[in-house]
């Protein structure tokens, strides 16, 4: 990643993160394909509130590739209210404390403090057993996968998968099948959910 010839005030770099977050927070972001993404970081170089706010610090090219490599990387972790860069957004995705008791009963609780990351998982407890919960789009089921197999071998209850997509988006039945075999093959639960982005509290 590039490194501007001037150090970038810390108030500018904020306002800057800030302002794209607020704009990919208007589509999916991670479902883009590459030749839309690269429209956005085009407009993005021309914006007023961004390139023009960064043209003292970075090249053009310069300031697409930090687009890239900082905010734009730790958005997914963002919008799961997750990470140092979630203080720049301003909604987040339906947590799972909402998400998985409606999959696993309502008297199942996240354990405080489980949360982590590669990939999004937890831990739920509904008082006597726990239950390890790992999360994220159909694109990474094979990260979710081996994330639940390794959790399994030494589990005493069965890990949940959960696989999500952005409200509006449609199942792909044929995709969501597969999965199914495959979770059923090696004893792990698995269920979709629809997501969407919520204000913060």
């Amino acid at each position: 990643m590039p490194r501007p010839e001037i150090p970038v005030p810390k108030d500018i770099r904020d306002s800057v993160i800030r302002e794209i977050y607020q704009q990919v927070e208007q589509v999916d972001w991670e479902d883009l394909s590459d030749r839309d993404k690269s429209a956005h970081y085009a407009r993005w170089v021309a914006d007023a509130k961004i390139g023009d706010v960064l043209a003292d610090y970075y090249t053009a090219d310069g300031m697409r590739v930090w687009l890239k490599d900082t905010p734009l990387k730790e958005y997914a972790r963002a919008v799961e209210d997750f990470g140092p860069f979630a203080k720049y957004t301003q909604k987040r995705l339906t947590p799972p404390a909402e998400f998985v008791p409606s999959i696993l009963g309502p008297q199942w609780r996240i354990v405080p403090g489980s949360v982590h990351e590669k990939p999004m998982h937890c831990v739920f407890t509904d008082g006597s057993q726990e239950r390890y919960v790992c999360w994220g789009k159909p694109r990474s089921f094979s990260i979710l996968l081996w994330a639940a197999v390794n959790n399994a071998v030494n589990a005493q209850t069965r890990p949940l998968i959960v696989v999500f997509l952005r409200g509006g988006k449609v199942v792909d039945e044929v995709q969501k099948k597969l999965h199914e075999k495959i979770a059923a093959h090696c004893s792990i639960d698995l269920a979709y959910v629809h997501r969407h982005l919520e204000e913060k509290q």
